[in-house]
């Protein structure tokens, strides 16, 4: 169908919803192939903090050029001087970027919601009207100061009817996340409460998303996105950790274990992700070989 829409998760946090009307991208990473042959697909790119594996020049300097790009989307300490050259190395982001190509926004869900007089201040915007889609901004955290929050996204679809909330490197919980309740088709997860079940189930109660994607890991195998070394760290066994998240979850939402590299399609207005998958041969002809069996004595 040609309403049909189109999710990928590139490797850590990276991972872009292709709408057809309007193409988005989170945090950006790309390495070898995927930056060698990236192309500015994409109108919008969402950063959610200033840290090297979610604010990569080398992958921003392919993709925010060309006519369809519009806008960088930042928090306010991509555009600080970096205090060290290394974990901010690419701060700040406008000696790269044209500086009329980003726009700073602040979260309008944050973690000192209701706190009086001791809440901060920000000067906004903290939600943007972009045509076919509204993104509202919700405080993600890791944040280096106070005056320098870190953003999550949620991104709606209005003709569309769906939404994706990616959620930055969230530490954790609050509950202003409330006001996101019930309006969350896809949770991109990353991070919160990795090992702490009862956190993971009051957040999954603040939000009630449909589906949860859980992101920011790496496999070992050759074919994962992001190279060994690189962040994030290595998980040993990814069935078992899918197969954890979906004992503790239970019934709250339904996990959509995505691969990192491969591109799904979802299917509207059910928003049910199409598995498709196929047999491939990994031998030539002629060249299979199979053991001998043990010889009689």
């Amino acid at each position: 169908m040609a309403d049909n829409i189109y999710m990928k998760w590139w490797g850590c946090g990276d991972f872009d919803v292709l709408m057809g009307d309007v193409n988005v991208a989170f945090d950006p990473y790309r390495f070898g192939e995927d930056r060698e042959q990236a192309e500015p697909i994409y109108d919008y790119i969402f950063i959610s903090h200033e840290h090297f594996d979610h604010l990569h020049l080398y992958s921003l300097e392919k993709l925010c050029k060309g006519e369809r790009f519009k806008k960088l989307f930042v928090p306010p300490g991509c555009l600080e001087a970096p205090p060290d050259a290394g974990f901010h190395g690419f701060m700040p982001i406008d000696r790269h970027i044209p500086s009329e190509k980003i726009e700073v926004v602040y979260p309008k869900y944050r973690t000192d919601e209701g706190a009086g007089d001791d809440a901060r201040q920000f000067p906004g915007p903290f939600e943007i009207d972009l045509g076919p889609i509204r993104v509202e901004v919700v405080e993600s955290g890791e944040n280096d100061r106070p005056d320098l929050p870190t953003n999550g996204y949620l991104i709606t679809h209005v003709e569309k009817n769906l939404s994706v909330y990616h959620t930055g490197d969230l530490h954790e919980i609050f509950p202003a996340l409330e006001h996101i309740k019930g309006r969350v088709d896809y949770l991109v997860h990353m991070k919160t409460a990795l090992n702490d079940w009862d956190v993971m189930s009051r957040f999954l109660d603040y939000i009630e998303p449909r589906f949860f994607i859980p992101t920011h890991y790496r496999t070992d195998r050759a074919t994962d996105p992001i190279p060994a070394g690189q962040w994030p760290p290595n998980i040993d066994d990814v069935n078992a950790y899918i197969e954890d998240l979906r004992d503790h979850i239970g019934e709250r939402t339904k996990i959509l274990p995505f691969t990192a590299g491969v591109r799904y399609e979802v299917e509207l207005p059910s928003k049910r992700v199409n598995w498709k998958w196929e047999w491939f041969n990994t031998w030539g002809a002629g060249e299979i070989c199979w053991e001998p069996l043990p010889q009689d004595e």
